[in-house]
């Protein structure tokens, strides 16, 4: 089972859009100050800041998760613990590679057994680390 202990939080931020339905998606810095939406393209050209904890309409505070141990949506069956976690064009987690273009988000704490699961995994920063 899931689950997020421990992690920092970017203050101040709003959802640009409604977000309701995407908890624990990969989310970006919005063209307008102050919010956050969907990373609605590769890992590396989408320049993510974190992970969404909660459910914000468009105008609510969003709590997105940037360091620490959270959860993460992910989009394949084929993560293992310790992979590397990229990100695709839906806003979930990949075990990183091509869609990503060698950038990570995270580092996954647990495999993932189906596409849509939730995994607990590492945040390593904002920006994307390329090894």
């Amino acid at each position: 089972m899931a689950y997020g202990t421990n992690y920092r939080t970017l203050p101040g931020v709003v959802a640009g859009a409604d977000l309701s339905a995407k908890q624990f998606h990969v989310v970006k810095i919005a063209s307008t100050a102050g919010q956050v939406v969907l990373n609605a393209t590769s890992l590396f050209a989408g320049n993510f800041v974190g992970v969404l904890m909660n459910k914000p309409a468009s105008g609510e505070e969003a709590e997105v998760a940037i360091d620490g141990i959270c959860k993460m949506i992910v989009a394949t069956s084929t993560i293992l613990a310790g992979d590397g976690i990229g990100c695709n064009s839906t806003s979930k987690g990949t075990d990183a590679g091509t869609t990503d273009n060698g950038a990570r988000i995270a580092k996954a704490i647990e495999p993932s057994a189906a596409a849509n699961d939730v995994i607990t995994v590492m945040l390593t920063g904002a920006g994307g680390v390329r090894y």
